[in-house]
C-alpha cells in the first residue's frame, strides 16, 4: 500500500471522481479539491502535505498561467506537479512546460496519469 498523500485538485466533478477512485484503488491516500483556489487556501492554512499535486486545468478558470504559476511558487521545492491540460489550453501554458513534473495533454486515459504519477514519484528517490 502507497502512504504518501496526493492531491487531486479538478473543476469538473467527473474526472474528479474518475481519477480519485482510481488512484484510491493503487492505494494512494488522495485529497481531492474542486478548484485551484481550494487547493491554494487549503496548502496555505496547512490542510494538505501532498507529496504531489496533480492539476487538471479544465472547467477551471483560475488554472492559467498566473494561478498555477502561484501554485508552484507555493509548493515545496520538492513536491512536483503533474499538469493535466486539453488542446485549447496547452499553447497558453506552455510557459510552465519546464516547470511541472509532467505535461499530460487530452486526449488521455486515466492510466496515463496513474502512470505519470508513479513515474514522477519513483524519481524522487
Amino acid at each position: 500500500m502507497v502512504s504518501e498523500e496526493l492531491l487531486l485538485v479538478a473543476a469538473d466533478a467527473r474526472a474528479r471522481a474518475l481519477l480519485l477512485a482510481e488512484l484510491q484503488e493503487a492505494g494512494y491516500n488522495v485529497v481531492a479539491l474542486p478548484s485551484l483556489d481550494v487547493a491554494l487556501a487549503a496548502l496555505a492554512a496547512g490542510r494538505v502535505y501532498p507529496a504531489l499535486v496533480v492539476l487538471d486545468v479544465q472547467g477551471d478558470p483560475r488554472a492559467d498561467l498566473r494561478g498555477i504559476g502561484q501554485l508552484l511558487n507555493f509548493l515545496e521545492e520538492d513536491v512536483p506537479l503533474v499538469l493535466v491540460v486539453g488542446v485549447y489550453d496547452a499553447g497558453a501554458l506552455a510557459p510552465l512546460r519546464a516547470r511541472v513534473a509532467a505535461w499530460l495533454s487530452r486526449p488521455l486515459r486515466v492510466e496515463d496519469i496513474i502512470a505519470a504519477i508513479q513515474h514522477t514519484l519513483a524519481g524522487r528517490g
